[in-house]
């Protein structure tokens, strides 16, 4: 007997889309590692698993390989399940048969004669144990998941061999003895169920429809263009109908008055799944016995016609009306075997029995139920959302089948689009930071470009303009004692070269300055002090104007350790390029702050302005850009503002104002540890609590 698991996993082919967690009746499913696998001791070979699974990652092991070396011994015979005149949309039913003979098979029989074998035996021990409920035990898959999950209920599964075990025992034993037998039906559960003890001596190999199919293939038989056979006697009589829910009952003539309750159907996987967990609670409370229903007739599927591996997928009705068709294509037919023998079948023990094999696993507590749930967000019931994308009912269903090691927390799809959402977040911003630091690298490696070459202009260029400056000052004052003709416009001339070479010469100076920024000579600084300097400062070229300069800085900052100095031009440089764009007066206020949260200063200088043009936002602070007319500025007083910025650590933006006109610069710094203080363990301390912040 072959051994190993009856269902098991490609991984390549597992797309982590959780089918079969959710068709999976017994949750024998585990998930590792975002791969589902079959649990062997769990799983009722129900097939349901392998029908949901669009990849084709669930696979049923294959029998074909050793049903081909049993042929090859002879004598070995062929059962075909009641339901299969539904299973080939091409091949008629005795068309089948003759390919089955064809393909190497000494004898094809009827699995309905097993089937009248098992309703006779029902109907003798309904008759015979009035008191007692009967659940039949013709389905393998229905009485597995009874076995493992309903431990309650197997002292009423009826002790009686499957319509396959019977057809198999009949033939081993009295029409055919020392043959080989093979079963082809629609139901993986029928490979588990040949390695019980009870049932293995009857049955050597399991094909499926599609096996048969492949059979037949591999042989290069076309059942199309056999002409009909019909099966090897036994023939089978009311049997033929067991694949269609309700089949035994009608099989073995038991009474099915719709106003009386003596008989009950459980057919389909919800149907079967909740009536079954209803009687395990009459069963455990000891009610069951004092029910009126005394036959349940349980089928895991809609009937073996809606049996998971059926190749056709025609409608159900379809289905149903062709095993009926063929039934009746042999009713009223004369008995088969010769009476003796016919004898023989009918008295043939078909007795077994049914060992409880219980899977019902502890439940977890409640506590540990939401410390599970709370690793997915989930901290009261509105946040169970119960959507069923991991396979599961439920939020809470799931959290259990994490406890129990069969699930995965990141199962959960909201929660993993949420986290997926946060990171794209993150990402985002971090792409933004690193388009702006790599925005600040080119500019600052073209403003230290620009500073070489500031700095070789202005060696060269200083010395002449030093040279005119001399010689126009001697010249004009070599004027001073004669008259010529035309003094006044000589003057004028001579005003016109001092003014512009005094022009050169602040250029000059401002090149130099812009091609010095390499060092910091930082100093305990209170910024608001700073801000104080700097209005006090700006009050020379804003006296005239309706302007007012404001320090909006709170109290209580903490001592930045900055270049004073330094810190000073930029932000007197601000204010004086506010103060040329509002001749009209307004409001200039700037503001230090401490943002503990980022351990870092900023510093917000504000105007009311005309603002800032959006064409104009990306070149402020590149060198030699201005707005202002024709000798009224050199385009580097924000170059300079954005180095000495730079070299301080910090940044320097500007934008827009949103709530009015006028423009809004802010400059960030970072705290720097004071090498003065001794301890270098922290910012310099606040000025009125004297601790860092």
């Amino acid at each position: 007997m072959e051994s190993g698991p009856i269902i098991d996993t490609l991984q390549d082919l597992c797309k982590r889309c959780y089918s079969c967690v959710r068709r999976c009746p017994a949750k024998a499913i585990r998930v590792q590692n975002g791969q589902a696998e079959v649990i062997e001791q769990r799983c009722i070979g129900c097939g349901r698993c392998v029908h949901a699974c669009s990849q084709g990652a669930k696979r049923v092991a294959s029998q074909l390989t050793h049903v081909e070396q049993l042929c090859r011994r002879g004598q070995t015979v062929l059962m075909l399940a009641p339901s299969f005149p539904a299973a080939f949309e091409t091949w008629s039913a005795h068309q089948v048969i003759a390919a089955a003979r064809q393909a190497g098979f000494a004898g094809v029989y009827d699995v309905a004669f097993g089937a009248d074998l098992v309703a006779r035996h029902h109907r003798q021990r309904y008759e015979r144990e009035p008191g007692r409920p009967i659940i039949t035990s013709a389905c393998p898959a229905a009485c597995a998941f009874i076995q493992k999950y309903a431990v309650e209920l197997v002292p009423f599964l009826a002790p009686v061999l499957s319509p396959m075990a019977a057809m198999g025992k009949a033939l081993k034993t009295i029409v055919q003895p020392g043959c080989y037998t093979v079963f082809v039906g629609p139901c993986s559960a029928k490979i588990r169920e040949i390695r019980d003890l009870d049932v293995a001596p009857w049955v050597d190999a399991v094909l499926t429809f599609p096996e048969l199919a492949a059979l037949f293939e591999r042989r290069s038989i076309d059942p199309r263009v056999l002409p009909e056979q019909d099966f090897d006697p036994p023939f089978a009589g009311l049997g033929g109908i067991f694949p269609i829910p309700g089949g035994l009952a009608r099989a073995a003539e038991l009474p099915s008055d719709l106003l009386e309750n003596h008989v009950f159907q459980l057919s389909g996987i919800d149907e079967f799944v909740d009536g079954i967990e209803r009687m395990r609670e009459r069963a455990t409370c000891g009610v069951l016995l004092e029910q009126e229903t005394r036959l349940f007739d349980v089928l895991f599927c809609k009937g073996c016609v809606a049996g998971p591996l059926m190749p056709s997928r025609g409608s159900l009705l379809v289905r149903k009306e062709k095993v009926v068709a063929f039934m009746r294509s042999y009713t009223g037919r004369p008995p088969s075997l010769d009476s003796a023998t016919m004898r023989s079948l009918l008295e043939m023990d078909i007795s077994r029995s049914f060992d409880p094999d219980n899977q019902r696993r502890q439940e977890p507590t409640e506590e540990q139920i939401r410390e599970i749930l709370a690793q997915t967000g989930k901290y009261n019931p509105q946040d169970e959302l119960n959507c069923r994308a991991c396979g599961y009912r439920s939020c809470r269903e799931k959290a259990v089948a994490v406890y129990h090691g069969v699930a995965e927390v990141d199962m959960c799809l909201p929660f993993l689009v949420e986290k997926l959402v946060a990171t794209i977040g993150q990402l985002n911003r971090s792409h933004e930071e690193l388009t702006e630091a790599h925005a600040q690298v080119v500019r600052v490696e073209k403003l230290a470009s620009m500073g070489q070459l500031a700095a070789g202009i202005a060696h060269e260029v200083n010395n002449p303009l030093g040279s005119i400056l001399l010689y126009s000052h001697l010249l004009r004052e070599s004027l001073e004692g004669s008259i010529p003709p035309n003094i006044e416009q000589v003057r004028n001339d001579i005003d016109m070269i001092l003014q512009e070479a005094t022009r050169c010469r602040g250029i000059v100076g401002g090149l130099l300055d812009f091609a010095r920024q390499s060092k910091v000579s930082r100093a305990p600084v209170l910024l608001s002090d700073l801000i104080d300097d700097t209005i006090r400062v700006s009050r020379t070229f804003a006296s005239s104007q309706d302007l007012r300069l404001e320090n909006r800085s709170p109290a209580g900052l903490p001592l930045a350790n900055v270049d004073r100095d330094q810190l000073l031009q930029v932000l007197t440089n601000m204010v004086r390029n506010a103060c040329e764009v509002m001749p009209d007066g307004g409001t200039i206020w700037l503001r230090a702050d401490w943002i503990s949260e980022r351990n870092e200063f900023r510093i917000i200088v504000h105007d009311d302005g005309p603002g800032i043009p959006e064409q104009h936002m990306n070149k402020l602070f590149t060198p030699f850009f201005t707005t202002k007319g024709v000798g009224k500025g050199t385009g580097l007083g924000l170059a300079i503002s954005y180095g000495i910025v730079k070299m301080h650590r910090g940044s320097i933006t500007a934008k827009k104002n949103l709530d009015g006109p006028g423009a809004t610069f802010e400059i960030t710094l970072p705290a720097v540890h004071s090498q003065a203080n001794g301890n270098g363990n922290g910012l310099l301390g606040a000025d009125t609590a004297g601790q860092a912040p």
